[in-house]
């Protein structure tokens, strides 16, 4: 069966596409009520969490902790990986670090998603690249593994296929850096979902689930059933998180999704 996460968030973080809200304690029983393996968590700062609770909450419920979200970083702050001022990028840089050493501390993954930011003809994709590696050998020593994200063509200019982030996990050379595969940005860049993902292979190291609508699978016009057969076919063992609006309301959503997805194992059996 495979591991179905939930994101959630200490924060309100209006208008993003994450689950659960508030009090973490709330959070991880209710992710454990409704018949889920993992919380994926998404932090403006790591100093937002105190590790040792989420690892107590973790063991409590018998739940997984598959990687720290770091795009509240990006969308609340402005720190980007490709910001023309090297300063900035330094407090980029910095901010992931707070969240390596929390992921190392409760055994999950980071994910590099919207604090890739956009080049914009304003610095070179190399320096952009160069501050993606300084992230990489800041979490090797820890054993914390980063998972780079390709956004759709409206929020990133230089990373949108998983062809696009296979490339850059080459060109970076880093062995602890893997791709997370998004289906709402792979259903606006990719031409076939199933076929970029059986290309991709043994670079996926985390997957998004969201509808084409953000919501949960199952609410909007996504076939998932080929998504599911072409993560058996490479053999993907990792998790799957829903990375969705909490539409209608969070319980509603994730009830939807673990349908939708359960169904489609049946379905490829």
């Amino acid at each position: 069966m495979l591991k179905i996460a939930v994101t959630a968030t200490p924060s309100q973080a209006r208008g993003a596409p994450l689950l659960l809200r508030g009090d973490l304690a709330g959070t991880f029983r209710q992710a454990a009520e409704l018949g889920c393996q993992g919380v994926e968590l998404h932090l403006r700062r790591a100093e937002d969490v105190d590790g040792r609770l989420v690892r107590r909450l973790a063991a409590d419920y018998a739940l997984g902790i598959p990687t720290l979200g770091t795009g509240m970083a990006a969308t609340l702050d402005g720190l980007t990986l490709a910001d023309p001022d090297p300063a900035v990028r330094a407090k980029a840089v910095e901010r992931v670090r707070g969240h390596i050493e929390l992921a190392a501390e409760v055994g999950s993954a980071v994910t590099i998603g919207s604090v890739s930011g956009r080049l914009a003809g304003r610095v070179p994709r190399s320096q952009a690249l160069e501050c993606l590696g300084e992230v990489c050998r800041a979490a090797a020593p820890l054993g914390v593994t980063v998972l780079i994200e390709p956004l759709n063509r409206y929020e990133n200019d230089y990373i949108n296929t998983l062809a696009d982030a296979v490339a850059v996990i080459a060109e970076v050379g880093a062995p602890n850096l893997k791709l997370l595969a998004d289906t709402f940005h792979m259903n606006i860049e990719e031409v076939d979902l199933a076929a970029s993902l059986v290309a991709a292979g043994p670079s996926i190291g985390h997957v998004h689930l969201a509808d084409s609508n953000r919501q949960a699978p199952g609410r909007g016009h996504l076939d998932f059933k080929p998504v599911i057969e072409a993560l058996a076919r490479i053999g993907y063992q990792g998790w799957l998180s829903f990375e969705v609006l909490p539409l209608p309301d969070p319980a509603r959503a994730i009830r939807d999704g673990l349908a939708t997805v359960r169904a489609c194992e049946e379905l490829s059996r």
